[in-house]
């Protein structure tokens, strides 16, 4: 692909309302009158070199098939791409191909913005290893809406040589964790044991499945909050209780989020942090000598077992009023076939989204990958509901429930009763 196709972020206007139109795409006229000699592939991020680079390739792929399309890839930052969606359903220009966050999969395709993939996945031969909870996050009412990318699962970063001085090892249970960070504490004055990011939900859920608790599970047409239980006190409980009864982590980490916290773990303000494998790269910016003294391990359950994860991770779809559908499957297949796909989340530090690559081997004998490996093997997901990133992003509901209580405003019992009420509201709203 060459340089200058490559189109800078553009910042979205956003729309007054947005118009959700009829999709226009996919039909065989649409097909035939479409101009075949560009297709827009939408990427999330700022891009990157090796990016830029494997999407070349990609592209040179693609035309083998295709050699008079041209792929033109415009990078959206994260931030804005709700804007920039929001204003193609209002009648401005989409994509053919988009990447989008895999929570946001059933939020988009129920605003009609995504095309209808079910029949194209049931004949794609190598979409039938990809792993089946990925697959489902991305449906909605039995129809495929988005085709897994790439996977990702958080750990806890940590410092080798600090848990040396202290003579402690990788904790295995909740107990071990604060013990370890006060013996980290004790040696190293000035520091603190955990970077924790008090304000972002998704290492927070962790401790919820590790206690036995549930975000929300639906009965009927109607959804029921678990933050109300007991079992999510506890996991609130200890996770507030780092900042405000332990004291391993500051105060200011009720304000944090997973890059604040990543950034004090790189500087050598923490002994650890909670972290995805593809932070790798972030975090020997930071500190190019981290490499020598960091390692990872899985967080830990009150129990003694690795806590579940939350399977996050980028989603593929297609715009649906696109006159090119056929044409952006044909791209989607070539750049997320089992070859690109190992190659790219590789590149990237994350993990393909096919089961036997997940399983490979090679990811057991690298001292950074083994925990998040290990962890990949036990994943769960957020509420199956387009509803779900209203709670999550909007309204942020989990990180206010979380810093309420580290701020010292609610009690636990308190701030989850909120949550959950809160939540129900908003799942359940007609």
């Amino acid at each position: 692909m060459n340089r200058w196709k490559r189109l800078a972020p553009v910042t979205a206007v956003v729309a007054s309302a947005a118009m959700l139109l009829a999709g226009c795409g996919g039909s065989g006229d649409d097909e035939k009158a479409a101009d075949n000699s560009k297709l827009t592939v939408w990427m999330m991020g700022e891009g990157s070199e090796a990016q830029t680079a494997f999407l070349d390739s990609v592209e040179t792929e693609f035309k083998k098939k295709h050699p008079e399309t041209d792929v033109v890839v415009q990078y959206v930052p994260w931030l804005e791409a709700p804007k920039k969606f929001q204003a193609a359903l209002a009648g401005g220009e989409g994509p053919d191909v988009t990447e989008l966050g895999n929570t946001e999969t059933q939020g988009w395709a129920a605003q009609e913005a995504l095309a209808d993939l079910t029949d194209r996945m049931a004949g794609w031969a190598e979409g039938k290893d990809i792993l089946p909870d990925l697959a489902k996050n991305a449906q909605l009412d039995g129809k495929q809406y988005g085709v897994p990318w790439y996977a990702g699962v958080r750990a806890m970063y940590y410092r080798t040589d600090w848990f040396a001085e202290a003579g402690v090892q990788p904790p295995k249970n909740w107990d071990e964790l604060v013990a370890a960070a006060k013996a980290v504490q004790a040696k190293k004055p000035g520091t603190y044991g955990i970077a924790l990011p008090g304000n972002s939900e998704l290492p927070f859920y962790s401790f919820l499945w590790g206690a036995g608790g549930e975000i929300a599970t639906k009965n009927g047409d109607s959804w029921k909050s678990g933050y109300s239980s007991p079992e999510a006190q506890k996991a609130v409980k200890f996770w507030t209780d780092l900042v405000t009864v332990h004291k391993v982590a500051p105060p200011a980490a009720a304000g944090w989020n997973e890059i604040d916290a990543r950034t004090q773990f790189a500087t050598g303000k923490a002994a650890m942090a909670f972290g995805g494998s593809w932070q790798q790269g972030a975090i020997k910016k930071d500190n190019p000598d981290i490499e020598k003294v960091w390692g990872t391990f899985p967080i830990p359950g009150p129990d003694g077992q690795p806590a579940p994860a939350f399977a996050g991770g980028s989603d593929l779809a297609v715009w649906k009023d696109s006159k090119r559908q056929d044409l952006a499957w044909d791209y989607l297949t070539v750049l997320n076939n089992k070859q690109n796909s190992a190659k790219f989340a590789s590149s990237l530090g994350f993990f393909p989204v096919y089961q036997d690559l997940v399983k490979d081997g090679s990811y057991a004998n690298d001292k950074i990958m083994a925990a998040f490996a290990t962890t990949m093997q036990n994943t769960k997901l957020t509420p199956l509901t387009p509803k779900w990133v209203e709670v999550s992003r909007t309204k942020t509901v989990t990180q206010a429930m979380n810093s309420s209580v580290m701020k010292g405003q609610k009690t636990v019992e308190k701030a989850t009763a909120d949550a959950a009420a809160e939540m129900e509201s908003i799942l359940n709203a007609k």
